[in-house]
């Protein structure tokens, strides 16, 4: 795509909206003409002692008529321009969104929140700005600005004309050197503004740790930084403004200058009238309107065309991980997973995740998955997921290569509950029913009961209608933990898997929650990843992951034999009262 591509496409898309409210700006402009003329034609009159009452009468009720149509023009216009360019923010606003979700992960990996924010904030406010107000004043500035030099060349005199209009050239000259410049401080602008805008966001979300830390200080002296940064940014950019408007107007001054000087002469020498002469002043200081219009729309254009490059920057973004044409659909899989051979590098860094990778699980079984942190355990539940590209005939669901399904196959046949436990600031309700297209209340409670947090639930002020706060903020951990499972548990997946789900809750409830899961979840695949052999003892396949390969495989009994990684956890255990802290998480 070219820079600016996407104005192309909407104005094209609402080209008739276009034109009308072009076209209503020339009639604005065509009526504004006609008030030099008519305050020439009263001087005139009056000078004269030719104009009589009706006279005047006529006179007044063509202004009064000309006043009405750009009166009427003026509301019009905006309807259909602004009310046009507010469509465009909406659809590239929709378009933005749409294009994050089809991302995949190793995007938002290197992206952070505060600027995909400034993308649909400041970005798009100047890509509205240049298709809305931008555009009228580019066209106005080019109508009004014709048909005035047009109305003072042929309604009083064109030499005086020539010589007014001498500074103008300087306005499209100081326009093509300036626009360059503008759009390289507005680009840095946006970008300064995206890093404020990322620390103020990740200042927040971390406001409890900068507490907890007394880091209050040293948090305020990296805002002020980033802070002055943002402010020389704009004070870079706002300096163009300073020299260029001002300029504007010294030209509009010199052309008034020109105008009394020269046509004060041509008057007392009775080349042209003295309402010839005070229609074309009035001329001369409408063109100021125009000539000041310039120097915004110069800006407009320019900080527009930085930020349509931001902007497709996000559009043209590889989608990696996608559907194909021969995808294939499953609304339903079997919960079996076959793993063979397999290796994966992080696409993003090219770093080594997982080596030599061989397990099979049939469909009802449940595995888990033991290691230290940084193993490769949630590395390769990513797989499973289909959150990266991986090679073919390596990884398969319910016997059908991961490769193959469509996306929506992959992920729709998995529960996930990851180890964020990530909870939207909604109701416990919506927050459960997340993954359902109608939620029903009843389902809600019963996969809260299986979650073994109904309980704490009903004790809440408002129950499940308890809004849980930005990331559930208002929870304990052991309650995020219990309602991300219960979400996983609504959907009745073939396979469940949870990611560390249940470290934040004692040994009690575990047993609880794990007692259900054989009920609830008999006949269907789990994947549970913990740290507590509590957790996982009972299991029909224990794996053992170090560095990024399969160490040990087998069931509790054969690996405790076995003596080695997962024996050597068994017994810390036992000495730590199953505290299970001997593997940090």
């Amino acid at each position: 795509m070219s820079e600016t591509s996407i104005v192309k496409e909407y104005i094209k898309r609402y080209k008739v909206a276009y034109i009308i409210g072009i076209t209503i700006v020339f009639v604005i402009n065509t009526a504004i003409m006609r008030i030099p003329q008519l305050t020439g034609e009263v001087t005139d009159g009056i000078a004269n002692g030719s104009l009589n009452l009706e006279q005047v009468k006529e006179v007044l009720w063509r202004l009064v008529t000309v006043v009405m149509t750009i009166y009427l023009g003026r509301i019009s216009w905006r309807y259909c321009l602004i009310g046009t360019a507010r469509k465009i923010e909406k659809n590239i606003r929709a378009s933005l969104y749409e294009k994050w979700l089809k991302l995949d992960i190793t995007y938002f990996n290197s992206h952070k929140t505060g600027n995909l924010m400034a993308y649909a904030t400041n970005d798009l406010g100047a890509i509205i700005r240049m298709t809305g107000v931008g555009i009228v004043i580019i066209f106005d500035a080019l109508i009004l600005g014709l048909m005035v030099i047009y109305n003072m060349a042929t309604y009083v005199d064109l030499k005086l004309t020539l010589i007014a209009i001498i500074p103008m050239p300087f306005i499209a000259i100081g326009g093509i050197y300036l626009k360059d410049i503008i759009n390289t401080r507005f680009f840095a602008k946006q970008q300064s503004f995206a890093g404020l805008s990322d620390l103020v966001q990740e200042s927040f979300a971390g406001i409890r740790v900068i507490k907890s830390f007394v880091q209050e200080k040293y948090n305020t002296e990296e805002f002020e930084a980033v802070c002055n940064d943002n402010y020389d940014k704009n004070i870079d950019l706002a300096k163009i403004s300073a020299i260029l408007t001002p300029t504007m107007t010294l030209l509009v001054g010199l052309s008034l200058l020109t105008s009394i000087a020269y046509g004060g002469y041509m008057t007392m020498t009775n080349q042209i009238s003295v309402g010839e002469f005070v229609a074309f002043n009035q001329y001369i200081l409408m063109l100021s309107g125009p000539m000041g219009a310039i120097s915004n729309a110069i800006t407009m254009y320019a900080q527009g065309v930085a930020a349509i490059r931001r902007v497709e920057e996000v559009l043209n973004a590889p989608e990696i991980v996608i559907d194909t044409a021969e995808s294939i659909h499953k609304d339903e899989l079997d919960g079996s997973i076959s793993i063979r051979n397999f290796n994966f590098d992080y696409p993003d860094t090219n770093s080594p995740a997982l080596r030599d990778i061989n397990l099979e699980l049939k469909s009802g079984e449940t595995l888990a998955i033991l290691g230290r942190t940084g193993s490769g355990k949630t590395t390769l539940m990513n797989i499973l997921l289909r959150f990266y590209n991986i090679d073919s005939d390596k990884v398969s669901i319910g016997g059908y290569d991961i490769m193959d399904l469509g996306l929506k196959s992959v992920r729709k046949n998995i529960s996930y509950v990851p180890q964020d436990n990530f909870l939207f600031s909604d109701t416990v309700t919506n927050n459960i029913g997340f993954g359902l297209e109608h939620v029903e209340l009843d389902e809600v409670v019963e996969a809260a009961k299986q979650a073994n947090v109904h309980q704490n639930i009903v004790d809440f002020p408002k129950q499940y209608e308890t809004v849980v706060g930005e990331k559930g903020t208002m929870l304990s951990g052991g309650q995020k933990q219990r309602i991300s499972i219960a979400r996983a548990l609504i959907l009745n997946a073939p396979i469940l898997i949870l990611d560390d789900s249940l470290s934040a809750v004692d040994t009690k409830t575990e047993e609880a929650i794990l007692d259900n899961l054989k009920t609830v979840r008999n006949g269907k695949t789990n994947i549970i990843i913990a740290h507590r052999i509590s957790t996982v003892r009972n299991a029909d396949k224990i794996v053992v992951m170090d560095n990024g390969k399969i160490a040990e495989q087998g069931t509790h009994e054969s690996l405790v034999a076995l003596g080695g990684i997962y024996a050597n956890m068994y017994e810390q255990q036992k000495l730590d009262g199953a505290k299970g802290d001997y593997y940090e998480r």
